[in-house]
């Protein structure tokens, strides 16, 4: 009963009441009207020629089905729903913004170039044509001088953060998805107060969706007064608006430009184990100290000037430079964004050119496998040429329909050979990559729709040296706190839960 009054009261309840409010008199207007004039012909050509049009986009084939079926059963209600939240096109504010956030790009990427390093001369050549890629769309480089410590657990990544804040001389940038108050985030606020005190800057985002949950109305005005920069991205607003699609995913926090903390932890105690609410809680997170940080200050500023006020806005990227001398690093990095604001899918890219470049095996970690033709396409066809493809997923899910789309897409994926496991204890929230004992890549985006499509999403590519191994090294202790999912014990399961998960294909790319 306590959950459910608490349910009643918050902001996400209402929120989202609203919303569906709107989307039902709409729905119940467009049939009314439908009727009343006798437009039904009107509708099914309306249907037809709303269809052709998302047939010919450059979108996913299943994002693209699930709302062709959506509108030729109501197909006028289809059509605002998919110009409302379907239609990926930017609006003229945003096209401006968008402008702003290129010539961002190109005015101060220039910086970096001294330190950057010839993919061509330190890469081994399989591995240059990805990093050209992702050179090309996301505006990042290849760095060396630059140590690593991986964590394989959010546990002992705590302290290990809070101490590296403590260091802080000039500023701080801190881009996290979720924020909850609790034994992390209190603990991480008073350092940034206390830090403020001592006059290093500090600008932190939070995604307000993300957030919706966890963090009262307008939470950036309380930090504002303890002297912090704080900008909601993408403040929600209970009205049909296209804009509630597009979250920032990306958890980093970099410390005077020399460090830089990434992965997949939020800034919540379920991710460290102080709180329980999936079981076991499965995350990873990385520290940087050298040169690769530029890729993730870079990053955060672009993003910052995207989205904060013109009191806030950082014309001069200079002074966030890395400033110390690293100790030399055992392998190269190049840290990449994603934006669903350009018209290429970067991460979903990064994703399947490693398991293409597969020799022997693929290892990955997702807490969501809903893949789209391409992605499946690849794991299949790396399977079928002998690579030894594995999946871990959870076996406690937070989302049911979900977790349902999730365990619906094992079925091709067992009959052709790839290895699925389940993390027993929990939740498992790691998103990485393992090949070969050659590359590795550690991030925040998820093997689904949102991630690829609609998320500001980030991560690290890792060529060669120690942190390879270290990735390595937590999957083979992660597949031992796993169980192996067998096609006959798949194919066992009850009918009620393949119907579920048949019906989660047709809504899931939608959601």
């Amino acid at each position: 009963m306590r959950k459910f009054l608490k349910l009643l009261v918050s902001r996400f309840f209402w929120t989202f009441l609203f919303i569906f409010v709107q989307m039902g008199v709409i729905y119940l207007f467009l049939s009314y009207v439908e009727s009343r004039f006798s437009l039904s012909l009107v509708g099914s050509v309306l249907g037809i020629g709303v269809s052709l049009l998302i047939f010919i986009r450059d979108d996913a084939s299943e994002y693209k089905l699930s709302w062709i079926i959506l509108i030729m059963i109501v197909p006028f209600f289809g059509t605002s729903m998919y110009f409302i939240f379907g239609n990926k096109k930017k609006g003229l504010v945003q096209e401006k913004r968008m402008r702003k956030f290129q010539e961002l790009s190109a005015r101060h990427m220039i910086d970096a170039y001294p330190k950057a390093l010839d993919a061509e001369e330190v890469l081994h050549q399989e591995d240059v044509k990805l990093s050209r890629y992702v050179s090309g769309l996301s505006e990042s480089r290849v760095f060396g001088n630059t140590t690593v410590r991986y964590f394989p657990l959010g546990d002992p990544g705590f302290p290990v953060i809070v101490e590296e804040l403590e260091k802080a001389r000039r500023f701080i940038l801190m881009e996290y998805f979720i924020y909850q108050k609790g034994v992390f985030w209190d603990t991480v606020l008073d350092v940034l107060k206390r830090k403020v005190a001592e006059g290093v800057d500090v600008m932190l985002m939070y995604d307000d969706m993300g957030s919706i949950g966890t963090l009262p109305r307008n939470y950036y005005k309380e930090l504002r007064r303890y002297g912090i920069k704080a900008v909601a991205f993408n403040p929600v607003r209970p009205r049909l608006n296209p804009k509630l699609n597009y979250r920032d995913h990306r958890k980093v926090c970099i410390i005077d430009g020399n460090v830089a903390i990434s992965g997949g932890l939020n800034m919540a105690d379920e991710y460290i184990n102080k709180s329980v609410r999936f079981g076991h809680w499965k995350d990873n997170c990385f520290v940087l100290r050298g040169d690769g940080v530029w890729n993730y200050t870079f990053m955060f500023l672009q993003l910052w000037s995207y989205s904060a006020p013109e009191e806030y806005h950082v014309d001069d990227f200079g002074p966030y430079m890395p400033t110390e001398i690293p100790s030399a690093g055992d392998g190269y990095i190049q840290s990449f964004g994603d934006s669903p604001l350009d018209e290429f899918t970067v991460a979903e890219n990064v994703y399947i050119s490693l398991i293409n470049s597969a020799r022997r095996y693929v290892w990955i970690s997702t807490p969501y496998l809903i893949l789209d033709s391409s992605m499946a396409n690849a794991l299949i066809l790396a399977s079928r040429s002998g690579v030894d493809v594995r999946i871990i997923t959870p076996s406690i899910p937070d989302k049911k329909t979900v977790y349902a789309h999730t365990r619906a897409n094992y079925r091709r994926l067992l009959v052709n050979g790839v290895r699925i496991y389940e993390y027993v204890p929990g939740f498992i929230h790691s998103k990485m990559f393992v090949v070969d004992d050659c590359t590795a890549i550690v991030g925040t985006a998820n093997m689904d729709f949102r991630s690829f499509f609609l998320h500001f999403e980030s991560g690290t590519i890792f060529y060669g040296g120690s942190t390879v191994g270290a990735v390595k090294a937590d999957f083979d202790g992660t597949f031992d706190k796993c169980k192996e999912i067998t096609y006959k014990e798949f194919e066992a399961r009850p009918w009620t839960q393949k119907v579920v998960a048949q019906l989660s294909k047709i809504i899931t790319p939608m959601l």
